[in-house]
Order: structure tokens, then sequence, then C-alpha cells
């Protein structure tokens, strides 16, 4: 079972936010409650091998296993179908979801992901990463990544806690995205099945989020 936290009412309609790589659900920390106060229950799980989520085997590091995962945990919560929306790795995960089991999800949202698969020079790029952190661990990371996750105006203490972050991963985190990410195949189809998308209504009102 994916470790997570909840938010809003067990009766509203889910939403389920997936974190990039090499995070972990606390980057949802302010966003998840200001999105179940609109009347949603929001679910914000750690992905297999970050935060406090057990690990996969090696062998298994693809979009489509961690997908299968995602999966599960929405089967558990008993929940109907769910919104995702996922950051980075997260959305290549929920785009994987799409593709597998479509009758989980009411809707996608991506953040920071695309459809189209890597290019050549992006796959090594991401080689180099695994490389690096292989080397040197997570640690490695820094300070690069935590600059490319904000935007060049974001106030210091974003870029500090964006670091703190990265570096309080466990120590397979910083592996486990890029492998996947690099392999993960174009997929077209759930993106324009999102173009026609509407969320579903919350149960009760409030203002705008």
């Amino acid at each position: 079972m994916l470790d997570h936290e909840a938010y809003g009412g067990h009766a509203d309609p889910v939403v389920v936010l997936l974190h990039g790589w090499p995070l972990e659900r606390g980057i949802w920390s302010e966003v998840a409650p200001r999105v179940a106060s609109a009347g949603f229950r929001v679910l914000c799980p750690d992905l297999p091998g970050f935060g406090r989520s057990p690990s996969l085997d090696a062998a298994r590091w693809t979009v489509e296993a961690y997908a299968d995962e995602v999966a599960s945990f929405l089967e558990a919560q008993g929940s109907g179908p769910a919104a995702v929306a996922g950051h980075s790795f997260g959305g290549y995960v929920g785009l994987a979801l799409a593709d597998r089991a479509p009758d989980r999800l009411s809707g996608l949202g991506l953040v920071a992901s695309r459809t189209a698969a890597d290019t050549e020079a992006g796959r090594a790029g991401r080689r180099a990463t695994i490389e690096k952190v292989r080397a040197s661990g997570a640690a490695a990371l820094l300070p690069d990544l935590a600059e490319k996750l904000l935007a060049p105006g974001a106030a210091a203490g974003l870029r500090t806690r964006a670091a703190d972050l990265i570096g309080a991963g466990p120590p397979g985190a910083g592996l486990a995205g890029p492998t996947p990410m690099a392999a993960r195949p174009a997929r077209g189809e759930p993106a324009a099945a999102v173009a026609t998308w509407a969320p579903p209504p919350p149960r009760r009102s409030a203002g705008p989020v």
C-alpha cells in the first residue's frame, strides 16, 4: 500500500495528486488543502520508493509498473473513478494509468509532463543523471535540479525547500525516476481524451481555488 495523505470528505469526488521525481507527496502540502476546500477528496500518495512508500524491485522500474501500483492504491481506497494530476514523473505515471486502467480515471492533468517519448538526446541526459547519482548519491542533483523545479523568480525559501526534499529522499529515489522516464513510450490517445473531459462537480459549494 502506498503511504499517503488524505484531505476532504470521504463522499466527495476524488482527486489524486502524483508528485514528480525525486520528490514526495510534500510538494502538494499547500495545494491539496485548497482543492479539498472546494469540495473534493484529495489523495496524495508517495509513489513506490519515494517518501514513505516501499520501493519496487529495480527490475520493475517502468512507468507501467508504477501505474499498476497507483491503480491498486485507488482500488484499496474504494473510490470510484478519480481525477489524476501528475507533476513530471507523476504525469508520466498518470499517462500510463490512463492507458492501462482507464476505468480508474475520470480525468487526467499533466504538470511539466508531455505525451511524447524522450528523444535520443533526452535519454542520454537521463543516463548521465543515473551515473551521477550512482557515483555520488542524490546530493549530486543539487543545486541544479532544485533550480529547474522552480520559476526564475521563485522565493529563496522555496529553493531551500526543494533542495531539502531532494536531499531527504530514500537512497533509491534518485535512480527510480530517470530509468522509467527514459524508457517510456509516446502516449497520444490519453491526451486526446483529456481535451474532452470536464471535472466532476464538488458536493458542496466553495470559493475559487
